[in-house]
């Protein structure tokens, strides 16, 4: 496919044309340092809209200058599952431990942290009980 990644009947995180190919963003790939890409990128123009996956309440709004950027964590309504932005444009715009809906504006794909050198991006972790989950199988 045209690297859709699959998360149940959520919404799509990226509101806009998107793609997976041509960057090594899979989830589990090396990295240089040794970690393990723990999450899912998917490329998308700077300043591409990005919504929440499902109704939920923001539990983090952060920004990591030394990996994530910009960031965000929605945690899902009547599920353990949380699902964190990361290297948004700017800081998203919504407050720690507001209520969302699905398909709520988060933000916009974008570089900050440590993807300034890549191509814009979201990178997505989605965890339950707090254990990573691969979008593809979930």
């Amino acid at each position: 496919g045209v690297g859709r990644i699959r998360i149940h009947s959520h919404e799509f995180p990226v509101d806009g044309s998107h793609g997976t190919r041509g960057f090594v963003g899979e989830f589990g790939a090396p990295r240089v340092d040794g970690r393990t890409h723990e999450g899912f990128d998917i490329t998308a123009a700077c300043g591409t809209p990005l919504v929440a996956v499902r109704a939920g309440t923001i539990i983090k709004k952060a920004f990591d200058p030394e990996l994530y950027g910009n960031y965000v964590v929605l945690k899902g309504e009547g599920e353990r599952r949380t699902y964190k932005y990361s290297h948004l444009l700017r800081p998203a715009p919504v407050r720690q431990g507001q209520r969302v809906m699905a398909g709520r504006r988060l933000g916009s794909v974008g570089q900050t942290g440590n993807a300034a050198s890549t191509p814009c991006h979201l990178h997505i972790e989605i965890r339950t009980h707090g254990r990573l989950l691969n979008p593809d199988h979930s």
